[in-house]
């Protein structure tokens, strides 16, 4: 009569157990994550600089202002900034830089650099080289004033060669691009 337990039956029996196993654990569904808490970020008010025109549209107008910015995020400040900067001064002294109603930029930050999208409506503004001068640079200064290198300036999201026919937009601005 014929053994049954011979060294290669044991080996087989065994292999057959552990791969009756592997496929077990490996067809199991996996275990559920548990969710991260919700962690909403606290509006907190933070200090800007505003740069406006004065009465002449020759020089800068500055006002200090405190926004309510949700968190502290370079983006999130930034267009903070540039939403109270479409609002125009609330001071009485100094000229809004573009009409009131009309829409605030979107601001990206990337390291120092900001990249502003300005409505295609602001290519509308019946303003001359001042007054285009007044929008890029006040928008340049307001955002430079406490973080950054240089901003650069798209049109509705495409790259423009100018924003009203007399600034180059091709090229990013830095603070001292809009010294008065």
């Amino acid at each position: 009569m014929r053994r049954l337990l011979t060294p290669i039956n044991i080996l087989g029996l065994l292999l057959l157990a552990l791969s009756l196993y592997l496929r077990d654990w490996v067809s199991r569904p996996p275990t559920t994550p548990t969710p991260p808490e919700l962690q909403l970020e606290v509006m907190q008010p933070l200090s800007v600089r505003l740069y406006f025109s004065n009465t002449q549209v020759d020089d800068f107008v500055t006002e200090d202002r405190t926004v309510q910015v949700e968190g502290k995020s370079p983006g999130k400040v930034a267009q903070a900034t540039l939403n109270a900067w479409v609002r125009g001064p609330l001071k009485g002294k100094g000229l809004r830089a573009v009409p009131q109603g009309s829409a605030a930029p979107d601001v990206w930050v990337r390291g120092p650099h900001f990249y502003v999208n300005l409505p295609t409506s602001y290519t509308q503004f019946n303003f001359g080289i001042s007054g285009e001068r007044m929008v890029i640079c006040s928008l340049t200064r307001s955002l430079l004033e406490k973080t950054g290198k240089d901003v650069l300036f798209l049109v509705g999201g495409q790259s423009s060669p100018t924003l009203l026919g007399h600034m180059d937009l091709r090229r990013p601005y830095t603070k001292a691009d809009c010294t008065s």
